[in-house]
């Protein structure tokens, strides 16, 4: 058991007002919440006149991701504004009768039969990355996020469309991602609030023409995909479905583009935050580090890495889900009440931003010993405390909890084993690790570590 605390930003001695929370905000989402509020269950702000609720226990999460769900399905303003240009209806904006329908056609999609064919792109496209990095002298120093970033679109760019999306037109779309990412993450903080609609609003410009440019890639391929035989590829299996949306079953080619966009956006940025955040975590603990490599040399040996191998790597996964309790992605959820509802005495009215925050949650200090502490073992299969489901969301929780929550768990786990198998990364000496938070959480400055051949 290791003691070593990552860093994690300065938490207010005390709550801050509704000017500073504000002023605050723009510069990191994460700079917000005082030391009170990971210890509190309940709490609630008032910015103007919208009433801002935070859900911080197992039993106030459960109330609104789960038993009153349909009271809090509905995204926030900020979510909605800033990704339906790019997203469309797809499933992560959607709600009501049209999410119901996407989401009964979309999970068979990432079975764990399904996950296992997949689970060949994700080591194949590893084991390329291993080469690379071999033909890399040893104490070149990498950006590991930017790294990260490529092999997770390249894997999910391979599950999505196979070969029908060739490496010019990937790249674009990676290219275009980052530059709509860019784009909404400079958000007013009225939309982050939901605050009233007079107030100025988010400049869109830049991320329309992004957005027009992933959709004109993917339009093109799945005219290309419905006309052609098929490999086996997510792509192919919502074409399957292809239909002019008049029964439960079919979608529309608009349709089909939304949801390719959403599992892209879903299988990309948020896996290589994750996978960069764990070598940096592992990088600072010796023995962390030493009980992976035993691992991984034991399972592994000198064969490729197979789907069988994920249940296998039993401590390599408890790196990976420490990862996400410390770093969660996608640190804050932010939905709206579309009536009105109570929670315990509170009484929430329709139109309230109600946040479940992972970052509070996974490092809330009634939940969990030493909270703070980078602890794998606490994910052991023989750990003597459970962490609570309600408690620990890094894929939110409830219906509309990640479709690819196992698609996601194999691939950082496979990718993170096979390239510690070849490989240690080390941080150069002197380099100071922060955060960055707007809608993902990730490293600031790409992470530079430097590449040690095992």
């Amino acid at each position: 058991m290791t003691g070593f605390v990552p860093p994690y930003p300065h938490r207010p001695s005390k709550e801050l007002g509704p000017l500073d929370t504000l002023k605050a905000v723009r510069r990191d989402l994460l700079s917000i919440w005082p030391e009170q509020s990971f210890s509190q269950k309940f709490s609630s702000t008032k910015i103007l006149n919208r009433w801002i609720f935070i859900a911080s226990s197992p039993e106030t999460v459960k109330h609104v991701l789960v038993t009153h769900n349909s009271k809090y399905e509905k995204k926030s303003l900020l979510m909605r504004k800033a990704l339906e240009p790019l997203l469309g209806n797809g499933l992560f904006i959607s709600d009501g009768a049209t999410w119901h329908k996407h989401r009964a056609i979309e999970n068979p999609l990432f079975s764990s039969e399904q996950v296992a064919k997949y689970a060949e792109i994700m080591v194949k496209t590893t084991e390329e990355r291993v080469h690379q990095w071999a033909a890399i002298p040893a104490g070149t120093t990498l950006d590991v996020l930017p790294q990260m970033g490529q092999l997770t679109a390249e894997i999910i760019c391979r599950s999505l469309f196979g070969n029908h999306l060739g490496a010019e037109q990937a790249a674009q779309v990676v290219q275009s991602f980052a530059e709509y990412q860019a784009a909404i993450e400079q958000m007013d903080i009225a939309t982050f609030f939901a605050l009233p609609n007079w107030m100025p609003g988010l400049k869109l410009g830049k991320a329309h023409k992004a957005a027009k440019r992933i959709h004109d890639i993917v339009d093109n391929v799945i005219a290309k995909g419905a006309n052609s035989a098929n490999d086996y590829t997510l792509m192919s299996r919502f074409l399957s479905r292809l239909g002019d949306n008049s029964s439960s079953g079919s979608l529309t080619a608009v349709q089909i583009r939304n949801e390719l966009i959403v599992l892209f956006m879903a299988g990309h940025e948020t896996t290589a935050n994750t996978l960069a955040w764990a070598w940096y975590l592992v990088s600072q603990c010796p023995e962390v580090e030493q009980r992976m490599h035993q691992e991984v040399d034991s399972v592994l040996a000198n064969r490729q890495a197979t789907f069988a191998d994920y249940e296998k790597l039993v401590y390599t996964r408890a790196i990976i889900d420490e990862t996400l309790r410390l770093y969660p992605p996608v640190p804050l959820l932010t939905r709206e009440a579309v009536v009105d509802d109570q929670i315990g005495k509170r009484r929430i009215p329709a139109g309230s931003v109600m946040i479940v925050a992972p970052w509070l949650l996974h490092r809330h200090k009634l939940y969990w010993d030493k909270p703070d502490h980078f602890i794998p073992e606490r994910f052991l299969p023989d750990a003597p405390v459970k962490p609570d489901k309600f408690v620990y969301i890094p894929f939110s929780t409830g219906p509309r909890v990640c479709l690819a929550k196992f698609f996601g768990s194999v691939e950082t786990t496979l990718c993170l084993a096979i390239l510690a198998r070849h490989f240690r990364l080390t941080l150069p000496k002197g380099e100071q690790v922060i955060h960055e938070c707007r809608l993902t959480l990730r490293p600031k400055n790409n992470l530079p570590m430097q590449i040690v051949p095992r």
